[in-house]
């Protein structure tokens, strides 16, 4: 199941201690989550505020995919939005059909 997320982290925080918590998380094997693919996993230049795409293969992997940094430094993450995310040329139909079924 894919999913999109958009995230800030705390622009106040060192670069040295983010990158001492991916670090961290690289060398115990926890990052990348078991069952978790990230397509894309992009931040912006200027401050501190992302986007990522993720393949995970269950629920527990997504929460163990997010939870992790949030553990690992609590404060690092201002705010994180998550949803499963699907290609628009198949959400469309969909949008239509149930459409019609609402309004008839």
């Amino acid at each position: 199941m894919l999913f999109i997320s958009y995230w800030e982290l705390n622009p106040d925080l060192d670069p040295t201690e983010i990158a001492e918590v991916a670090q961290e998380l690289i060398s115990k094997k926890i990052y990348p989550a078991k069952g978790i693919n990230d397509i894309v996993f992009h931040v912006s230049t200027s401050d501190y505020w992302g986007i990522s795409l993720t393949e995970a293969e269950s629920e527990e992997a997504m929460v163990r995919s997010t939870n992790m940094w949030r553990i690992a430094r609590p404060g690092m993450i201002k705010f994180v939005k998550t949803s499963p995310a699907m290609e628009v040329a198949k959400v469309l139909p969909i949008l239509m059909k149930l459409k019609k079924e609402v309004k008839g």
